[in-house]
């Protein structure tokens, strides 16, 4: 580093907002010295601000992630005053480029870029082993998107805001308002590159924030400060909310990978936005994105109608089924296997939301459901044993019957509810049914006194 970079920096260390910027760092109870930190720096102003001040901070590990969005002409311009100053400065640098034409239709040109930009900083994160991801958000970003949720109807989740700490990401410049920001860059002869399609009025952000947020905060010194208090309001009573949801409610409810049953006498009376807020923290894991107004009053019209049989499409890929004591919610996006799946002693093997294994002695049963059968292993044990989803025409002779019974009526009969029905497996023996899993073996396989050799099938839900 140089002089000049050097005297530049000790200037920086003298600022008033480098020490409010130290204070707003040692709130991060998560952030430790010679922490890896990765900055998003994409050359505008706040992005460098950011940059100048964790450098001038002496204490992190810092990285430089830059993603090239090429929307612009002159975006390459971007990327060559990072990569500049992160070589002058000897800071590792990491650079993608995006391509405009790859835009899906319907896409917003904002969520797109949100989408990759957060892709690649987690692959730089997984490359360099890096502890977080910092963002240049500030004070009148959190304005511009409280109004922008406003306008959506986005609830309570919208009123919150841009979050401090999401995870692995921290946004340590919330408290600072633009003005603040510029005059902190300008102050201090800090380079950076102007994107002139921040004065676009046709981008509804642009729009709010030189339409609505800057002549209102020209009128009103205290407004991003104002708003920032009202945002860390709304999101204590979310997490008082999501507290007594989580703590109280989710350990009640059977959860999989890619199903939840929440009892209905549990819900019975709750107020319809705790079910509605309970339904999202269930999907939380593979759903990301923010709740449009529409999303949420199609699935409060679903609590309240409480009909047996009445199904609800949520997004990305789940449903929702109002049962005879639960509300089972499924991730139809996921894909049975295929074609069956070969089980052999000592062996488990993983079908749809179980585990299945093949044990060869006898034992007590230890499970009072049909999740462990008890089978002669003399009449199997040279056959194929497979399991495989059932299909139509699929028939069995079901313990304690004479007679056979198609499988479609069995599950009739035994008040198996929709989503279950059609990820209902069964055990085949060289392509003859001799367990609907969980539910009957047949009764040729059933154990006797003339059994000689005893195999125990065991069938384990897979937990989250």
């Amino acid at each position: 580093m140089s002089e000049l970079q050097t005297f530049k920096k000790k200037l920086i260390q003298l600022d008033s907002i480098f020490h409010k910027f130290t204070a707003e760092l040692a709130t991060f109870s998560d952030l430790k010295k010679e922490n890896r930190i990765i900055i998003a720096v994409s050359g505008g102003m706040d992005s460098m601000a950011l940059f100048s001040l964790l450098h001038s901070r002496e204490k992190f590990d810092l990285v430089i992630a830059h993603v090239n969005h090429h929307l612009r002409g002159d975006s390459n311009k971007d990327e060559s005053l990072v990569q500049s100053a992160c070589r002058s400065l000897g800071i590792p640098f990491f650079t993608t480029s995006l391509n405009p034409k790859k835009i899906k239709k319907g896409e917003s040109v904002e969520q797109w870029g949100r989408t990759h930009r957060y892709r690649f900083f987690n692959e730089v994160m997984e490359k360099t082993k890096a502890n977080w991801v910092m963002t240049a958000h500030h004070g009148n970003d959190q304005v511009e998107t409280v109004l922008m949720n406003l306008s959506r109807q986005s609830g309570i989740s919208g009123l919150c805001g841009i979050g401090k700490q999401t995870k692995n990401v921290m946004r340590p410049l919330l408290s600072f308002t633009k003005k603040e920001l510029t005059d902190f860059v300008i102050r201090n002869e800090i380079p950076f590159r102007e994107d002139f399609t921040n004065s676009e009025l046709s981008n509804p952000r642009n729009f709010i924030r030189h339409t609505v947020v800057n002549p209102w905060e020209n009128n009103a010194q205290n407004l991003v400060k104002g708003i920032q208090s009202s945002v860390n309001h709304f999101s204590e009573w979310k997490d008082a909310l999501d507290y007594f949801i989580l703590e109280t409610l989710v350990p009640k409810i059977h959860q999989s990978v890619n199903r939840f049953d929440i009892p209905i006498k549990m819900v019975q009376g709750l107020p319809n936005m705790v079910k509605v807020r309970l339904v999202q923290l269930l999907m939380e894991a593979t759903y990301h994105e923010r709740w449009s107004k529409h999303q949420i009053e199609l699935l409060k019209s679903f609590f309240k109608k409480e009909e047996v049989g009445n199904q609800h499409i949520l997004p990305n890929g789940w449903k929702l089924l109002w049962d005879r004591r639960s509300i089972i919610g499924k991730e139809t996006a996921h894909q049975s296997p295929k074609y069956p799946v070969k089980l052999v002693p000592g062996h488990p093997v993983n079908f749809n939301d179980y585990r299945y294994e093949l044990v060869l002695s006898r034992q007590e049963k230890s499970d009072t459901t049909q999740n462990q059968e008890q089978v002669d292993w003399t009449l199997l044990k040279d056959r194929r044993l497979e399991i495989r989803a059932w299909t139509d025409g699929d028939f069995f002779q079901p313990l304690g019957m004479e007679g056979h019974q198609k499988i479609s009526d069995f599950l009739i009969n035994e008040k198996v509810d929709q989503f279950t029905k059609e990820s209902q497996a069964v055990l085949t023996a060289n392509g003859e049914i001799i367990w609907v899993c969980g539910k009957r073996i047949s009764d040729w396989v059933k154990l006797t006194p003339q059994s000689q050799e005893t195999a125990v099938l065991n069938r384990t839900f897979l937990l989250l």
